[in-house]
């Protein structure tokens, strides 16, 4: 059976790997795009945002909650913000699954990838897709091109409706961050 196509983004691995670490980070008026549950994040200076494809060693980790400007999540009843993302052009304050050495995190490969058991211990990229206003997650992805050093592939996530091939949701770890610095691209 052919894996269901359903990008969410990004998400902690629960009991692999190190124990998560969370922070904070507060988000401005000046962010230029929206902001979902499962994206990539980028830490450019004193601002965050969803990171770019392959944006390299400025990552910090993976967007677990929203929240507006109050600290108030996103969705509840006494939240300022009408979405469960965070618009652009919009304050609050997100958290983030940090991308530290160890921590173990979930992705999907995008259409078009095919990895296959050979490719655990090998690197790749992932792609930033357009987050989902209506879901309010993520559209990020394992773009599985081989020679990008973002993420290590560590495995596939045991599921009986997912095996290799496309669409697959695999564990990773990622190589290069802000927070372990330079990675190294698989021989």
């Amino acid at each position: 059976m052919a894996n269901r196509d359903t990008p969410i983004g990004f998400r902690p691995a629960k009991g692999i790997g190190v124990t998560h670490q969370y922070a904070e980070f507060i988000v401005t008026t000046g962010n230029a795009t929206n902001i979902f549950v499962g994206d990539i994040i980028d830490l450019d200076g004193t601002s965050v945002a969803p990171a770019a494809a392959d944006a390299g060693v400025s990552v910090v980790g993976v967007c677990t909650q929203i929240k507006d400007s109050n600290g108030v999540s996103a969705g509840h009843p006494n939240s300022s913000l009408s979405t469960k993302y965070l618009p652009l052009s919009t304050a609050g304050i997100i958290v983030v699954a940090l991308a530290i050495p160890g921590a173990v995190f979930i992705g999907q490969t995008l259409t078009g990838a095919t990895p296959t058991a050979a490719d655990v211990g090998l690197t790749s990229d992932h792609t930033a897709g357009t987050g989902d206003t209506t879901t309010a997650l993520s559209r990020h992805e394992i773009t599985h091109s081989g020679g990008g050093v973002q993420l290590r592939i560590i495995g596939i996530v045991d599921d009986p409706y997912n095996s290799w091939g496309e669409h697959v949701d695999l564990y990773v770890v990622f190589n290069e961050t802000a927070l372990s610095g330079a990675g190294s691209a698989s021989v």
